[in-house]
């Protein structure tokens, strides 16, 4: 495995902690709408590290420097930004070699977020405040968003994206503290929020994910909370946020929904992935209780892939940490 720094299992599983969150946590639920879906299906009750990729002088990606979105394909093809040096890695998940993709041709160039759209590979770039795309191999094929031109009345600053399975795209737009719908065709949609701290209301966002319903969910990193909206992108509820004694966000970042709507979120200044489950329940903490080896310090980033895997980006550790996900 090139650049690789394989673990063996070792049975680290991360405790339940049901003990330390209420059976529905959500705050701020407008009285109007509907529950959060009941929990149907399979429950995360821990983690195990199957493997992980370190700075490595003799990696074909070294150095990662800082490191910021992780997607999966459904091959298994595990695909990384890393912001600071302006490159995307892939990882093949058949014969476990690294390839680094081409460079669009923009500067400055600063890929934040990528997911995989059947055989090609959207890469979200800060910097160029555009949405690049990729063949599977790392191939450059043109630019599909140009979010300055989406509406030039507004100052849109792409932080994060995720697609869903009809091809409607949701952004993180922290520059003007909005979400971003666009329909099928890449069409501008609708936008959702404006700054503050209320509801329907964003202070950073910098993580967004779909849910298996259709709706999605987005990380509000200064307000403490997840805020959590219908397909049609209306507000249903939240989860955390500044006054809530129990709340175990401090600075929620990337997001990654499996398909039995458990939401994993990315917390750098907690040093923790945090387990959510689709009734607003704390589940499980991936965090400093596990082996130094397999605990995170300061997650970016996180995404879910075929044959329930986790992987997470780590900028403090300079590593990409994948893990087995424990059902029940």
């Amino acid at each position: 495995m090139s650049g690789a720094r394989p673990i063996a299992l070792v049975g680290i599983v991360a405790a339940l902690v049901a003990a330390c969150a209420p059976e529905d946590v959500y705050r701020d639920r407008d009285p109007g709408a509907p529950p959060p879906p009941a929990a149907a299906g399979v429950t995360v009750v821990g983690v195990e590290l199957a493997y992980l990729f370190e700075n490595d002088r003799t990696a074909s990606y070294f150095p990662f420097e800082g490191l910021a979105g992780v997607a999966w394909g459904e091959d298994g093809t595990l695909i990384v930004c890393d912001e600071a040096r302006g490159k995307v890695h892939g990882l093949d998940g058949r014969t476990r070699t690294w390839a680094e993709f081409d460079t669009p041709p923009a500067r400055p160039y600063r890929p934040v977020d990528a997911r995989v759209d059947g055989f090609k590979v959207l890469v979200l770039d800060i910097g160029g405040r555009a949405l690049y795309r990729f063949d599977l191999g790392g191939a450059y094929q043109d630019r599909i968003v140009d979010f300055r031109a989406v509406d030039p009345a507004f100052d849109t600053v792409p932080s994060a994206f995720d697609i869903d399975l009809d091809g409607r795209v949701v952004v993180a737009d922290g520059g003007e503290q909005q979400v971003l719908i666009l329909d099928s065709f890449l069409a501008l949609q609708s936008r959702v929020g404006n700054p503050g701290p209320h509801q329907e209301q964003f202070d950073g966002p910098s993580g967004v994910c779909f849910l298996p319903d259709g709706g999605f969910m987005v990380s509000d990193r200064g307000n403490r909370r997840l805020q959590r909206f219908n397909r049609l992108g209306y507000y249903e509820d939240a989860l955390g946020g500044q006054f809530d004694p129990e709340n175990v966000l401090v600075a929620p970042q990337g997001l990654a929904s499996d398909r039995w709507g458990n939401v994993f979120v990315a917390d750098p200044a907690a040093g923790a992935v945090h387990v959510i489950g689709p009734r607003g329940r704390l589940l499980v903490e991936i965090g400093p209780q596990l082996d130094l080896q397999a605990a995170p310090l300061g997650p970016i980033d996180v995404a879910v892939g075929p044959d329930d895997q986790l992987a997470i980006s780590d900028r403090l550790r300079a590593a990409v940490l994948v893990f087995d996900i424990l059902y029940e």
